[in-house]
């Protein structure tokens, strides 16, 4: 890919959310692929992502949700309409980034109207965020992160998520590029800027990797590309 496709993708990932966004669905022949963007970002976020696995054959429903004005309950709730219009009799996997990964284990953990299928993650803060622990101790900053966003300090709802159903197949992706220097210091050593690598895992993956990527970018990773095609397919995972 091209350095100026590359700065044209970044850019279009960056496009804040609107309040007029809708699920974008985008129906071929295959599985279909939920994919899920982080706290205060919106579904371009995951756009690039989206049309590369959809250009594999993927169905693939790109699903907003108001990340920083509305309570988990609510975002589980709303993903969870948004995936039951479109579900079929075939497998339905959750593709996420970061506060996305949560939400995907709640959805994941209730019995669904569709089939479950595997779940891949990138850079999901599963053990807690750090910078939320620290933001979250001034007015201003936790009224920023919203309901949803306070929800992720280190013994908030991390803590509380239930265990991956056993039949499902689960992997994490995280970055160790950190392209922020404003939270480094409250970051272990090998982070992506936002989250910190150890706190992507937890018990019942298939699958941990980690790549060369910052938080914000980690869905352009090419090899976050070629994973996820390749786990979402067959569920293969290379160890790396």
């Amino acid at each position: 890919m091209s350095s100026t496709r590359q700065w044209h993708l970044r850019a279009e990932m960056l496009l804040p959310p609107m309040w007029w966004d809708k699920p974008h669905w985008r129906e071929r022949d295959g599985e279909t692929i939920v994919l899920l963007h982080g706290l205060m970002r919106g579904h371009r976020a995951m756009e690039p992502l989206a049309r590369h696995l959809s250009a594999q054959g993927f169905s693939t429903l790109n699903v907003p949700y108001p990340s920083v004005t509305q309570p988990v309950e609510a975002l589980v709730g709303h993903i969870r309409r948004a995936v039951e219009k479109i579900a079929t009799d075939r497998p339905v996997h959750f593709l996420t980034h970061s506060m996305g990964g949560i939400l995907a284990r709640l959805i994941l953990a209730e019995p669904a109207a569709w089939h479950p299928g595997r779940l891949l993650m990138l850079a999901p803060p599963s053990s807690g965020s750090e910078i939320v622990d620290r933001l979250g101790r001034h007015r201003f900053f936790a009224r920023c992160l919203g309901p949803a966003g306070r929800a992720l300090r280190s013994d908030g709802l991390p803590t509380t998520l239930p265990a991956l159903p056993a039949n499902l197949e689960a992997a994490v992706i995280m970055g160790r590029r950190s392209s922020l220097p404003f939270f480094r210091h409250l970051l272990e050593k090998e982070n992506d800027g936002i989250v910190s690598v150890s706190r992507g895992a937890f018990p019942g993956l298939k699958g941990f990797s980690v790549v060369d990527a910052d938080h914000t970018f980690i869905p352009l990773h090419p090899e976050v590309w070629r994973r996820s095609a390749l786990f979402l397919k067959s569920g293969e995972w290379e160890q790396s």
